[in-house]
């Protein structure tokens, strides 16, 4: 397996994101590349960026002297798992009811052998810290993901716990919230809200939640307070769940929780109240557990 290397795609809206690693675990430094990708736009035109990804993917795979064994793409949903079919219509709307997994295996570069696995990020990131992070060791884990949106995936007895199209089986970000769902309380635009109602005004229209995360950095009790506020959301709402499923070990994903110290302390009394609850903390692996979990994938196929 020494010389076998592993593509692992990361789809967004506007680019696809990708790296090159190898079956025991290593993400080949320097193999990071990133492709522009229009999600609005036509078959043809994403095809192309799959296309340009997977040609440049298996080339620096071999400069590095590894030889293509296998592509994982971590998808946004609506999306078959199993099957590799979009059912997307608010982005990737050229793909819906397209086999994916088909127009992947089209490619020269891969052919019809070559395993290709798709993935929900969050799922990925889960897998991703059972067999390389934070999570090793656990059963019953659950992944809170904080970003644009917010993503929740667990599991039970060391399975992770799937929708039938492989999707996480509990969403969280459309849970009723008060005048909206918990997304809308719970995320980038959570965060945001929460400091624009702590400080009572609007808040300036480039204002980022790194830029409040570096304010809570420097003490500032307005930005540290709308950190606490969101973290007492996510506490309240996150609790039933980790009781109903005994969850042992609590990580945090996503950009916004490379500012996890400043919420943390409305998260860690969970601790006190779920006994079972032994572990809380940042994702080990925050950038890369979704590859990583890919990874795993394709080595489970392939041992």
């Amino acid at each position: 397996m020494n010389n076998k290397g592993f593509l692992l795609l990361d789809v967004g809206g506007t680019f696809v994101k990708s790296v090159v690693a190898t079956f025991e675990g290593e993400l080949l430094p320097n193999t990071e590349t990133s492709v522009p990708i229009n999600s609005d736009g036509t078959r043809e035109e994403i095809e192309q960026s799959f296309a340009t990804v997977v040609a440049n993917g298996k080339t620096i795979a071999e400069y590095n002297g590894y030889v293509l064994a296998g592509v994982g793409v971590a998808f946004p949903g609506p999306f078959d798992y199993n099957t590799g079919v979009s059912y997307m219509t608010h982005k990737f709307a050229a793909l819906e009811k397209v086999s994916v997994k088909e127009l992947f295996h089209g490619f020269p570069e891969i052919g019809a052998d070559m395993p290709v696995v798709f993935m929900h990020d969050v799922t990925a990131a889960v897998l991703g810290e059972m067999r390389f992070g934070a999570a090793q060791g656990y059963k019953n884990i659950a992944v809170v993901t904080l970003g644009t949106g917010l993503g929740f995936s667990h599991t039970v007895d060391g399975e992770i716990q799937y929708s039938p199209l492989g999707s996480p089986a509990v969403p969280i970000y459309n849970r009723p919230y008060r005048d909206g769902v918990l997304e809308d309380y719970a995320s980038k635009r959570g965060f945001l809200r929460s400091y624009a109602e702590v400080r009572g005004e609007e808040n300036p229209a480039n204002l980022t939640v790194a830029m409040i995360g570096g304010m809570c950095g420097e003490g500032d009790e307005k930005a540290l307070a709308s950190f606490r506020n969101v973290g007492n959301i996510l506490a309240e709402e996150l609790k039933p769940l980790l009781e109903e499923y005994n969850i042992e070990c609590l990580l945090f994903g996503g950009q916004i929780s490379r500012s996890f110290a400043y919420f943390e302390p409305a998260i860690a009394y969970l601790k006190e109240e779920l006994p079972q609850l032994k572990h809380i903390s940042p994702m080990q692996n925050l950038s890369t557990a979704a590859p990583l979990g890919l990874l795993s994938r394709l080595r489970e196929q392939l041992t």
